[in-house]
């Protein structure tokens, strides 16, 4: 080249710096320009190769103590394009370099060996982009998409074997399976749904080693945990319910006696034969089921949700309660907890906006019972556009949570057959029924009795002679809407106020006294037409 001429440069210690091609620059220095060799002061070769102005540009070969560690290409002093990158004596990289770091398509190596760790894509010296990692026997170990040094968006992970048989594929972040994937065993899909943390946590299905489902539903720390399905190799759905670590929900000692003391409860109800009998018979059938299971047999399937009907205050909501913790001890239910609402709770003022109201409703029921109220005020006519919203919407949740929803509605009986009638879909869903009598007059004196016991209240026997002659002359059966419990507690409630009335100016009151009810508070109800208003 034009003014270039061959040189040796040395350190002001007389050792050789440099040999090779040279030219003057604009202050009449000599500067490294063409092919020449850069030396250390201790002699040991530092680069060999073209240089541009003092600086590395084009191809040249980088030393450390005399050992080479990296032969490719240069610009303005830096490796950038191809080159090879060497630790000891083994390449450890191999392929684009950009501004001295390893960027675009590269071959990374085992240390202190020659078998290739990874091949793909670098952006600024990190694995970024898609890329192919290999075992140390040179199969095939993972092959997908890479985010800074991890395994980062879609991939597959391999077994190390001859067959390269496949463990995983489906998502990864931070190196870890995150993310929508399929599991394999000795390349045979065991399960397929959501990964968190390298494990299978969310939704998802596991599969028989014939590819046939095993199990559809929540799965935790890899096993089934929540509600799910499960089913036989031949595609028999036979549970459908709760499962704790990978177990069915079963009936153990410590949940037997759980049920044992909500049935307590029930039976401790006032009156209520045929209800209690009813709910027994439900926890029966549903034990029994969970048995066949336990055999590989078909579980029946059957709408748990129920209808209630009879007059208020004949304990629907209680027994409602009870229902759902019930539910939640045989495995119907996750959570077993009580939402109660009615039309104005579901119903809102303008169309489009039911359906949400509906919706926030469902959604804090979920896992529980929803109990709803004088249901058939949902159909006050067929004009009412606000109520069938409403019954669309719920029909709409029937089916999409019928795992873990019950909905139990209640009313007056002729009414409660009318609002069935409105919809189709009523009648498959809701086909079972358990009707709520009044109480007998001996049933509502053992409410008030009760009532007493509970609030720290007693009468002498003149007073429950009085007080048993009176609720024996209510015509129950004749009186429209008559409010059953929630009349005995408004008698008590106004009763209590007449002793109070009573007792306002004594000035020197007992524990005795204001634990007492008398004849007179009795009889000064009765002047007020007490039973006559309390309907």
């Amino acid at each position: 080249m034009e003014n270039r001429q061959l040189l040796q440069l040395y350190y002001p210690s007389g050792a050789l710096k440099y040999e090779g091609e040279t030219k003057k620059n604009e202050f009449g220095h000599d500067v490294y320009d063409g092919f020449g060799k850069l030396y250390d002061e201790e002699g040991h070769l530092l680069y060999e190769g073209e240089f541009v102005d003092q600086a590395k540009q084009g191809e040249g070969k980088m030393y450390l103590k005399g050992q080479l560690r990296y032969s490719g290409q240069f610009a303005r002093n830096q490796k950038h394009g191809q080159g090879e990158f060497y630790q000891g004596d083994f390449l450890r990289y191999r392929g684009s370099f950009v501004n001295d770091q390893m960027d675009g398509y590269g071959e990374l190596f085992y240390a202190n060996t020659t078998q290739i760790y990874y091949k793909g894509e670098f952006v600024q010296g990190m694995r970024k982009g898609k890329g192919t990692m290999y075992y140390p026997s040179g199969r095939v170990m993972y092959e997908g998409e890479f985010m800074w040094q991890n395994r980062q968006g879609f991939g597959r992970l391999y077994e190390d074997d001859d067959a390269s048989t496949l463990l995983y594929e489906g998502y990864y972040f931070d190196d870890a399976r995150h993310g929508k994937g399929t599991l394999y065993e000795h390349g045979v899909k065991v399960a397929e749904g959501q990964f968190k943390d390298n494990v299978m946590t969310g939704a998802g299905v596991l599969f028989y080693p014939s590819g046939a489902i095993k199990y559809e539903g929540a799965i935790a720390q890899g096993v089934a945990h929540g509600r799910g399905d499960y089913y036989t190799e031949d595609g028999k759905k036979i549970y459908s319910g709760e499962f704790v670590h990978g177990e069915r929900m079963r009936i153990t000692k410590e949940v037997e006696a759980e049920i044992a003391k909500l049935r307590t409860e029930l039976a401790g109800l006032i009156g209520l034969e045929d209800v209690k009998r009813e709910v027994n018979q439900l926890i029966n059938f549903i034990k029994m089921q969970g048995v066949r299971v336990d055999f590989g047999l078909a579980s029946f399937p059957m709408t748990y949700h129920l209808v209630f009907t009879g007059n208020p205050g004949t304990g629907k909501t209680t027994v409602a309660r009870l229902i759902g913790q019930l539910y939640k001890h045989l495995g119907v239910l996750s959570s077993g907890h009580f939402v109660e609402t009615d039309r104005a709770g579901l119903v809102a003022g303008y169309v489009g906006q039911t359906a949400l109201k509906v919706q926030d409703v469902v959604k804090k029921a979920t896992g529980g019972v929803l109990f709803i109220d004088e249901a058939y005020a949902l159909v006050n006519d067929q004009n009412d556009a606000f109520g069938q919203e409403a019954i669309d919407s719920l029909l709409k949740a029937m089916e999409d949570l019928r795992d873990d929803l019950v909905i139990i509605v209640a009313g007056y009986e002729e009414r409660m057959e009318a609002f069935l009638q409105a919809n189709p879909g009523f009648k498959s869903r809701f086909n079972r029924f358990i009707a709520f009598p009044n109480y007998n007059h001996e049933e509502l004196y053992a409410i008030f009795e009760r009532l007493c016991a509970q609030n720290d209240y007693t009468y002498d026997e003149n007073f429950k002679v009085a007080l048993k002659q009176a609720i024996g002359k209510l015509a129950m059966e004749t009186t429209p809407n008559f409010s059953n419990g929630r009349y005995v507690r408004n008698i008590f409630e106004k009763l209590v106020t007449m002793q109070s009335n009573r007792l306002a100016d004594t000035q020197q009151l007992t524990k005795e006294m204001v634990m007492t009810l008398t004849l007179e508070d009795l009889k000064a109800a009765e002047a007020l037409q007490l039973f006559e208003r309390t309907y």
